[in-house]
């Protein structure tokens, strides 16, 4: 008996005492946001075009049947670090080290380029060794770009915002492509919906439409598994969810962004005592749930929060704002996990607008700064996300040689769009052996560049693209030179090679090794490589499957559920099962079918205990419209494509005192608390600095061991 925890997402959900909804079954009680449920998986029904849960107390319904609606969801553990600080790399002053802030989730900063007045290469050189500081020590990096970065034609001063949005893409798609693989995300602008401000030019929506458009497309072709981010919107709830829906509206209908960012400034959560002055009245509650209803497909990301332009010397004021701190990201991460991206305090220092948690000389402000620094240990993620770009993916799988009825492909991305909202991924079989499948329409593939131009289109949909190839191996110089154009084609995220024993060449380990060898030598080392092959464990053995585990990154497995005469549950569910001992992500490629088929197959492959980091289903060039529109229904739960965490094992303090936890491994870190003797701690990251070892726990770092003495604390 599988149980699962599900937590209401809305304000209030009836219970029912059968799974319809017809008003003679509720039975007046409800469940509340934030409650959770303990359920049976097989216990589940659907009926009156809804997903139906039965727990102790009775029925609720989970989401509509069509996808429009989730009322619940998972139990929603931490999947992803959400902590983060603004800094300011062009600041002496407000510029910590990576190291300072190891194992924080973000930093958020604004890339000066024209403002430096500098030469570009010259002011991208400044950038590039703290870019790749904070990479390597696995801090993510949100780069604002802004007038700062390109100041262009000055369209505030003279109306030209339409040249200017051109230009300014291009200075934006040399910089994602600079720094491809490293920046985690881009925000376009900041606080743009607010007029006369002094931190950013304002934009009208109609011109923020098309220089977001502009943006997110070079960010696509540059670096297509960077995200990105609208500017963050300061103006209110209600002024920035209408300068959001109008810029929307300007382009069509679509947001090219993946999260909508807010500066909720004077907002607080509701706990008694903890706005730090009194003019904090706004609700963060009401600000979360009217923004999350009014953009339900987009997560919303905190890019500012914190208390500025105050009297920064009154200590007076210190522990009420660190109190704020503490209690704004609990309830965040508490009861709008689920819906958040990021949380970003604003800032580091006091030279940043008056607002740091160190003052103008870097001295720590406590008890704000340890607080920071408590929530970042805190901050640790339960799941992490499977190392594949299919992770979380909902895709369609389509043969560029099959006619579409698009015109285009941009009218393609209008369409899936429009019916297939919750699609975020095309794998396109663009080519077979050493020649292109060509084909005609609107996702007829010739060469690079119209993949390139595939991708540029599906950009207003936020579908990623990826090219799939039917290997032969029988040229081997020419057929990896034929991949590696489709892997490098701009925008195409990885390449799934398919492996069909009556056209493969490849079969014994030699042949195999010494093909993807070559290829592995021709890519970049961050390029993605998965396989298709049938998914039944009988006919692994045609294609030598255990060859190719070294050299790829994913597993592809065809499940054919209506051609091979059984039931998706079962046939997926074998599937996984066999793949599981070769320790890579599964993406379940299957096919389009009858409505109730295809959410079946969504939930044998997605749910957490199956372990499937996505989903694909082929074949579209013969789907009919409404197969395409009941994929819908095919829900992604929170916890598909994610893993749960490992850590480094456990220890115990060896000390007959109480040991220190410091806020950075180092003996002049801050002190944030002890461990007491013979306290276990699980270790999520070890570090060695002479004469230290240090190691790092959800509350901090803590020294384990002295390399000069061999005194031993953590063991």
């Amino acid at each position: 008996m599988a149980l699962r925890q599900y937590r209401c997402i809305v304000n209030s959900l009836n219970i029912r005492s059968q799974p319809s909804t017809q008003a003679a079954f509720r039975t007046g009680q409800t469940l509340r946001r934030n409650q959770v449920i303990t359920v049976e998986d097989s216990r589940r029904a659907e009926s009156d075009g809804y997903l139906w849960l039965n727990f102790e107390r009775g029925w609720c319904a989970a989401r509509s049947l069509d996808g429009r609606s989730v009322f619940m969801t998972d139990g929603v553990p931490q999947r992803e670090r959400l902590w983060g600080i603004n800094i300011d790399p062009n600041n002496p002053t407000a510029n910590p080290s990576p190291d300072q802030l190891r194992g924080l989730g973000w930093v958020r900063f604004v890339l000066h380029i024209d403002s430096r007045r500098e030469p570009l290469e010259r002011a991208l050189a400044f950038y590039d060794p703290i870019i790749r500081a904070y990479s390597q020590v696995g801090t993510r990096i949100l780069l604002i770009l802004l007038q700062d970065t390109f100041l262009g034609n000055m369209p505030w001063v003279n109306g030209d915002w339409a040249r200017y949005a051109g230009e300014f893409a291009v200075r934006v798609g040399q910089i994602a492509a600079r720094y491809r693989g490293q920046v985690a995300a881009y925000q376009i602008w900041n606080e743009g919906d607010v007029e006369g401000a002094p931190t950013s030019h304002y934009v009208k929506p109609e011109d923020y439409a098309a220089l977001l458009l502009a943006a997110s497309r070079a960010i696509a072709q540059a670096d297509p598994s960077a995200l990105v981010i609208g500017g963050g919107l300061a103006s209110g709830a209600a002024s920035g969810i209408a300068y959001m829906r109008a810029v929307r509206s300007a382009l069509g209908g679509v947001l090219p962004v993946d999260g909508i960012a807010v500066h909720p400034y004077g907002h607080i959560p509701p706990f008694p005592n903890v706005a730090p002055f009194p003019n904090y009245t706004g609700s963060l509650d009401g600000l979360m749930r009217q923004f999350t209803d009014a953009f339900p497909d987009k997560p919303i990301w905190i890019t500012e929060i914190g208390v500025a332009r105050v009297d920064v010397s009154n200590q007076s004021f210190w522990a009420r704002i660190a109190n704020y701190m503490d209690k704004t990201i609990d309830y965040l991460r508490d009861t709008y996990t689920h819906a958040l991206g990021a949380v970003i305090w604003f800032a580091w220092s006091d030279t940043m607008d008056e607002a740091g948690i160190v003052n103008a000389r870097g001295e720590p402000k406590n008890p704000i700064f340890s607080t920071f620094f408590e929530n970042l240990h805190a901050d640790y993620p339960i799941y992490e996300r499977q190392n594949t770009p299919f992770a979380n993916s909902i895709a369609v799988a389509h043969l560029a040689t099959d006619r579409l009825p698009d015109s285009s492909a941009e009218a393609f991305a209008a369409r899936l769009r429009e019916n297939a909202p919750n699609v975020n991924a095309l794998l396109l079989w663009c080519s077979n052996g050493t020649t292109w499948l060509g084909g005609e329409g609107a996702l007829a593939v010739r060469n690079a560049t119209d993949l390139s131009r595939i991708a540029d289109a599906l950009v207003s949909a936020r579908v990623r693209l990826h090219a799939w190839h039917g290997l032969q191996g029988a040229n081997l110089t020419a057929e990896v030179s034929q991949i590696v154009q489709a892997a490098l084609a701009n925008g195409v995220r990885s390449v799934v090679l398919d492996l069909d024993p009556q056209r493969l060449a490849l079969r014994n380990s030699a042949g195999i090794r010494a093909f993807m060898i070559a290829l592995r030598r021709a890519l970049p080392s961050d390029v993605r490589i998965g396989v298709s092959f049938d998914g039944r464990s009988a006919n692994f053995g045609a294609i030598n499957l255990a060859e190719w585990l070294p050299f790829v990154d994913s597993w592809h497995p065809k499940v054919w559920y209506a051609d091979w005469n059984g039931r998706p549950a079962a046939l997926i569910g074998q599937t996984l099962n066999a793949l599981r001992p070769y320790r890579k992500p599964i993406v379940i490629l299957t096919q389009f079918g009858a409505d109730g088929d295809m959410r079946e197959a969504g939930r044998a492959a997605l749910e957490p205990q199956q372990g499937a980091a996505g989903i694909a289903f082929w074949r579209l060039g013969t789907a009919s419209a409404s197969q395409l529109a009941a994929l819908r229904g095919v829900a992604m739960p929170w916890l598909a494509g994610y893993s749960p965490t490992s850590t480094l094992g456990t220890v115990a303090v060896r000390t007959s005192a109480p040991l220190r936890i410091r806020a950075v491994p180092s003996e002049q870190g801050e002190i944030l608390g002890q461990l007491l003797p013979n306290e276990p701690v699980s270790v999520l990251e070890r570090l060695s600095l002479p004469p230290f070892e240090w190691i790092r726990h959800r509350r901090g770092w803590s020294a384990a061991r002295n390399t000069a003495t061999g005194e031993v604390y953590l063991g």
